[in-house]
């Protein structure tokens, strides 16, 4: 018996064969900023809108030798995008070549898999002229149903690793500076002993970038709005155990919530009154973007969290001083770092980890990590 060939059926609203990914220049930059206001993430009982506005480039350049947006087209329309980045990252102590698959909307409902399909096609193909590129990984935000239902497809052989945990610091209540160690910013003679920390930091977990003297200044003359006084220092005596970056990057990283629900937005009048009362800066109204401070890498020794505790309580008191709502950190499930924020006021968001292998010759690592890094400025 000779079975017919399927014909796609043109009144399917998800015909397959309308459907492309087509690689973008950066003039589709205001676009791609359209279709992120209309597509916020959800995660349980808030609406998050990542606002890369003016332009959504910035972090791709910032944490990428190269960087490719790809648009998701139905026909001629324009209905998703994703921007691959090529990075370089650790495994087991040795500098890997990644991509990095970020900024991933999609505006038509049900189209999901189609771009994921579409996706790993143009990846396959993409790879076998780049042996070097051995791994592609990204983050799904634990509570975005949609996005965690995507991620189970298993695009690639992608699995899950592990967990990583955003944390919003609330500038609500006073705190009290650490007298156990001393804080203070950072000077340029610092960074004989800043790049070592973060070196030897990084090295030990998956994903971290790479950190050395070159990097190290490379970063300062580069990134926008940093100079070395945005890096703050621990020290005992002479010696700095422990260091970090505080980096305000709201000119170009904004985060804008929607309070979904009648409880969020109790919650949220009840902490401007209670901010009124101490002095301290209210929250936005919903939808307006945060005034914050990413804590964009940090270091301390023996990951001590009572070190990791002192550099925020210095750097809370003054971004409280200044007007700023939030202070955000990353750190990995399970790390001893989660228990420097305890004092103070906070709401985690926590993101899945997922890994795929792009060549058949590297190891898999999808036994569950624990030390991964928490890029606190991709996210």
């Amino acid at each position: 018996m000779i079975m017919k060939k399927h014909e796609p059926d043109p009144k399917d609203p998800h015909n397959e064969s309308d459907y492309s990914v087509r690689e973008l220049s950066e003039d589709w930059n205001e676009k791609l900023l359209e279709i992120t206001r209309k597509t916020p993430v959800r995660s349980g009982d808030l609406s998050i809108h990542f606002d890369r506005s003016p332009d959504i480039f910035v972090l791709p350049r910032l944490t990428s030798y190269k960087m490719v947006p790809l648009g998701f087209f139905r026909k001629e329309q324009l209905i998703g995008f994703a921007i691959a980045s090529y990075q370089k990252r650790y495994v087991s102590g040795v500098l890997t070549d990644f991509i990095y698959l970020g900024n991933m909307h999609g505006t038509q409902k049900g189209t999901g898999q189609i771009f994921l399909q579409q996706l790993e096609k143009r990846v396959q193909r993409k790879v076998k002229t780049r042996p070097d590129v051995k791994y592609m990984y990204a983050y799904v935000m634990a509570w975005n149903r949609p996005a965690e239902k995507l991620a189970k497809l298993g695009v690639l052989g992608s699995k899950p690793i592990g967990t990583i945990t955003m944390a919003t610091l609330f500038t609500l209540k006073p705190m009290r500076s650490s007298s156990k160690f001393t804080v203070r910013k950072a000077t340029i003679a610092d960074s004989e002993q800043i790049i070592p920390l973060l070196s030897n930091a990084f090295k030990g977990q998956l994903l971290a970038p790479e950190m050395n003297q070159a990097v190290f200044q490379h970063n300062l003359n580069h990134r926008p709005g940093i100079t070395i006084e945005d890096y703050y220092v621990a020290t005992r005596g002479e010696e700095i155990i422990g260091t970090c970056l505080a980096w305000d990057m709201t000119a170009f990283k904004k985060n804008r919530i929607q309070f979904r629900d009648v409880k969020m937005r109790s919650i949220h009048m009840a902490y401007n009154l209670s901010a009124r009362l101490l002095g301290s800066p209210a929250l936005p109204r919903s939808g307006e973007a945060f005034r914050d401070v990413t804590i964009a890498e940090y270091a301390v020794r023996d990951q001590d969290p009572e070190i990791m505790e002192a550099l925020l309580r210095s750097i809370y008191h003054e971004c409280r001083n200044k007007g700023y709502q939030t202070v955000i950190l990353g750190y990995a499930a399970g790390s001893s770092i989660a228990e420097a924020i305890q004092p103070f006021i906070y709401k985690e968001v926590r993101s899945h980890v997922i890994i795929a292998p792009l060549q058949s010759d590297v190891p898999v690592y999808f036994h569950p990590e624990k030390n991964i890094y928490a890029d606190a400025i991709q996210i």
